[in-house]
């Protein structure tokens, strides 16, 4: 049993299957890059098998061109081609997906959000975050405000 973890590219939307037990399971391809010397770029696929109930959540966010970082088991199986040439395929088999987002995509999705309007002046923004209070007092006199 080999495990492995790894990020790249959905190279389409997932599909929600279900198995022979009538449990539900995802199956994506997912395109890892592996640049080699002179800036050239080598592709590896790997079909991607995902079960659970998160998985058929998470379904309608992994589609196609969207990144991902998954944890799982490999499995290699190797077989003969129509051809009669030998060949192997790469599974692997889940325990985890996650969402991977770069700088570039929240701005791409914001921008898609957005409807086209006047640019707007460059404003630092500050996300207000509700912070829950860890204080338990039985009388309101030793609080700081």
């Amino acid at each position: 049993m080999v495990n492995v973890e790894f990020i790249g590219r959905l190279g389409a939307d997932c599909e929600v299957l279900t198995s022979a037990k009538g449990n539900p399971y995802l199956r994506m391809r997912v395109a890892t890059d592996e640049f080699k010397s002179k800036g050239e770029r080598e592709t590896a696929w790997m079909s991607v098998t995902y079960a659970g109930d998160r998985a058929v959540h998470v379904k309608e966010y992994l589609t196609k061109g969207k990144m991902v970082q998954v944890r799982g088991t490999e499995r290699i199986t190797l077989y003969t081609t129509k051809s009669g040439e030998p060949a192997y395929s790469r599974d692997v088999i889940a325990d985890r997906v996650d969402f991977v987002s770069t700088g570039q995509q929240q701005k791409d999705e914001q921008q898609q959000e957005k409807p086209k309007q006047q640019p707007e002046p460059e404003v630092a923004k500050v996300e207000s975050v509700p912070v829950q209070s860890t204080v338990t007092s039985d009388s309101d006199d030793d609080l700081p405000f």
